[in-house]
């Protein structure tokens, strides 16, 4: 149980920082539309990058004990990959979704759509089991 806590600190923190990557990454891509771009763009960039950089990287080396002992950084490291595979097919899950609303279809009639879901679920489901 003591070790629990700190890991799902450590995972909300994670979490904290995709979302933060996320964040990043739909703002630059709003910014971009935009005829008169603000000149903080940059920096609001190149800071939400750092930022979730840190809430991704700070819990990983802490959840391994820091950076003496490197084999369950690697099981870390594992997980991590997960669940960087598991965005990657939500990306992908939500082009689909996009296309199929286009076109007034429901989201079950597409297998390809309902089956990347899935990968998501296995993957965020065999990061977490990679960690503990």
């Amino acid at each position: 149980m003591e070790k629990l806590v700190p890991a799902i600190i450590g995972i909300v923190l994670i979490l904290c920082g995709v979302l933060e990557f996320y964040m990043t990454y739909r703002y630059s891509q709003n910014i971009k539309k935009l005829k008169n771009q603000p000149p903080t763009a940059p920096f609001a960039i190149w800071s939400g990058l750092i930022f979730g950089l840190f809430f991704i990287v700070g819990p990983i080396i802490t959840m391994a004990g820091g950076l003496k002992n490197m084999s369950q950084m690697k099981s870390i490291i594992g997980g991590i990959l997960f669940w960087i595979a598991a965005i990657f097919s939500l990306a992908r899950a939500e082009q689909i979704r996009k296309k199929l609303k286009a076109e007034n279809k429901p989201l079950s009639s597409s297998p390809q759509a309902v089956a990347t879901y899935v990968i998501v679920i296995a993957a965020v489901i065999s990061g977490l089991i990679a960690i503990f």
